[in-house]
């Protein structure tokens, strides 16, 4: 019997028992965090037979609501009182792989066989929920032991070949409860670190955001990076040794976001990402890499077109022998080492030499545009905040930044108290102004639309932003010194 079982949560397995009888099981991580005494908050059970009958009982029982998967045979039941939990029925399978790092083929099976088709021996655990036998744990594979010595360990020697991103979930468990990664799984998992590159741009990207909302993230990210895991995704990316304190300032960013500008779109993923990519220091993950990487794992990013070749192309190009030819043509840089891959249906250029990254598809080049590059990009503007800027030029050196890089920037303890204060300054107040003039207030005081418009219409925002002008009425007389200026050649409206 599992020692420490809260009374709700005993009596919402209880239930569940009383449907399910002598086929029914709590398993995995539900079983694993109850042994080491931690809160879990995933129910899954296991059902032999039918999970989907027992689903519907429960549903029923608890006046839920039920989303069901007939061709998984799962489902899932959100019971009407808030506090019960929400509990998840799996038919129990046994599945076998094909080939290394594919998704496995799946049909219905026994809890022993549910048990040994899982990742590791301290999630291949399962508690009887039958009155009769309620609270008997079933280990078939040593998991209770290795918990009580922390140990990490697959349960057969083709585990990390059949799924290689079961080399991030043994690390984030060895982090997460500090646990150690048997010495036999490391040797296995050494072998299967090449199979990553096969995997989807998708299951890495998933598994490494994973890995960043641990708690223990930098501690995780370092063992992954001791096992050559992103060397073998992205030739060449290495994790800035400042990981660790730069962690600590995303999650003081994201918390001071989560007060401060909780009403927006901030979004903290991509502040994790821009920390992983490294906050400071060039020399470990550059732009035109972090370009690369946003492409090949599918991390927010948009495409720019930037030059076609379509007209010179009489067929679909289906070798990167041809890309080189293609980019001469087109008089864009390309160095003979350039790394040429197919990625996500386009071909991935990586220029090493010219610091370049390229995507093409269908005769159009195209260059990578992400979020995840701001802050890099923020650092070396921020040499022109000073003590006495003027605010409407802290706003316009920064009113093109995303939130999540000013953010960044904010909390980033190595930038000056000067910087971070123009950075928060605008954050909290600047970006927030409305300008006094519109368009149709030039158009009332006579000026034409036209290329004059703009530029008129920033000077008067300046001068707001600075104080010179406290009303729309005030706003005016400032319109006419403008025309004046530009009357003059003082100011050019080009």
């Amino acid at each position: 019997m599992i020692p420490d079982i809260s009374e709700s949560l005993s009596h919402t397995l209880h239930e569940i028992g009383e449907i399910g009888g002598q086929h029914v099981y709590l398993v995995g991580g539900s079983v694993r965090d109850l042994l080491l005494k931690q809160p879990t908050f995933d129910i899954d059970i296991v059902v032999e037979g039918d999970a989907l009958r027992v689903a519907k009982e429960m549903q029923k029982r608890w006046n839920g609501a039920l989303q069901e998967h007939p061709q998984f045979g799962t489902a899932t039941v959100t019971p009407a009182n808030p506090n019960k939990p929400k509990v998840d029925f799996v038919t129990a399978r046994c599945e076998t792989y094909q080939k290394p790092g594919t998704l496995p083929k799946v049909k219905r099976g026994t809890i022993t066989e549910d048990l040994q088709r899982r990742d590791f021996s301290i999630n291949a655990l399962a508690m009887c929920l039958d009155a009769n036998a309620f609270g008997t744990i079933i280990d078939k594979t040593g998991g209770i032991v290795d918990l009580k010595t922390g140990t990490i360990r697959v349960l057969h020697n083709q585990s990390y070949t059949d799924d290689p991103t079961r080399i991030f979930r043994a690390c984030r468990y060895a982090g997460r409860y500090d646990f150690c990664v048997a010495e036999t799984d490391v040797l296995l998992i050494k072998e299967a670190i090449p199979l990553l590159a096969q995997l989807s741009g998708e299951r890495i990207r998933n598994e490494i955001e994973k890995v960043l909302l641990e708690n223990n993230a930098p501690q995780i990210v370092q063992k992954l990076a001791e096992l050559g895991v992103y060397e073998a995704i992205f030739s060449g990316w290495k994790i800035s040794p400042t990981f660790s304190s730069d962690f600590q300032t995303v999650q003081q960013a994201i918390s001071w976001a989560s007060e401060h500008i909780a009403d927006e779109d901030f979004q903290p993923n991509i502040v994790r990402w821009m920390a992983l990519f490294g906050m400071g220091n060039f020399q470990e993950v550059q732009i035109y890499q972090i370009e690369a990487l946003c492409f090949s794992l599918v991390l927010e990013h948009q495409l720019r077109r930037i030059a076609s070749a379509t007209q010179m192309l009489n067929q679909e190009i289906s070798s990167e022998k041809s890309i080189p030819f293609v980019f001469e043509k087109l008089g864009l840089k390309l160095s003979k080492n350039a790394s040429i891959r197919h990625h996500n249906g386009k071909w991935c250029i990586v220029d090493d030499e010219n610091k370049l990254t390229y995507v093409f598809e269908g005769g159009i080049v195209y260059k990578v545009q992400t979020p995840i590059t701001a802050y890099h990009q923020l650092l070396p503007v921020l040499g022109s905040l000073s003590e006495t800027i003027a605010p409407s030029k802290i706003y316009q050196i920064l009113k093109s930044f995303s939130l999540e890089a000013l953010v960044l920037g904010y909390s980033d303890a190595n930038l000056s108290h000067i910087q971070r204060k123009n950075i928060v300054d605008f954050l909290l107040t600047l970006r927030k102004i409305h300008p006094f003039t519109t368009g149709d207030d030039l158009i009332q005081w006579g000026e034409k639309p036209g290329k004059s418009f703009d530029t008129i219409l920033s000077h008067l925002f300046a001068a707001q932003l600075d104080g010179k002008i406290n009303s729309k009425s005030e706003a005016y007389p400032h319109f006419q010194l403008i025309k004046e200026q530009a009357a003059k050649k003082i100011l050019r409206f080009e």
